[in-house]
């Protein structure tokens, strides 16, 4: 009885640990702050997912290389730097991501392009471990000569600070 006893116990570690394996991931609490601006003047504000679903929303629509459709969601940046006093300066951005890479944004590359401070990907939050929870997502499909390497660059996921400059 002991070796049956044995096979199911590891029968059933074995199913529990997979069906842990493919769980869908944690997505990242609304009111822990996602992104934090930081201000010429010194000031930094920071900003939750509950409060930036709470700003006006916008979205892009993107074809992957495959031919499959993405549906991307959330705040333009050029109307989150509208709303924040002190924002909106004409200068480029420092942006940064959790894993530390940053990238310089252009204003003009704001002012023409409107790229996307999104925190839905197909109606869903998305992880940190899928990249999360914040991408800045240019509208590639809209603008074909964003289809180069350097805005395919400035498209930053796990966007976690701006420094306005």
């Amino acid at each position: 009885m002991s070796q049956y006893r044995h096979f199911f116990v590891t029968l059933f570690l074995t199913l529990l640990c997979q069906l842990h394996a493919n769980a869908e991931p944690a997505p990242y609490p609304l009111d822990r702050p996602a992104l934090t601006v930081h201000l010429a003047d010194g000031r930094h504000l920071a900003f939750s997912l509950a409060q930036l679903q709470q700003m006006p929303q916008a979205s892009i629509r993107l074809s992957t290389p495959e031919g499959a459709q993405q549906h991307w969601q959330g705040v333009s940046l050029k109307q989150l730097l509208e709303r924040i006093p002190g924002a909106d300066t004409g200068r480029p951005l420092h942006t940064t991501a959790l894993n530390h890479y940053s990238v310089l944004i252009p204003y003009d590359d704001i002012q023409r392009y409107d790229p996307l401070v999104a925190y839905l990907l197909d109606g869903r939050f998305i992880s940190i471990r899928d990249y999360g929870p914040l991408h800045l997502i240019y509208p590639f499909d809209d603008h074909s000569e964003l289809r180069q390497q350097m805005f395919y660059n400035r498209s930053i996921w796990q966007l976690s600070e701006i420094h306005v400059e």
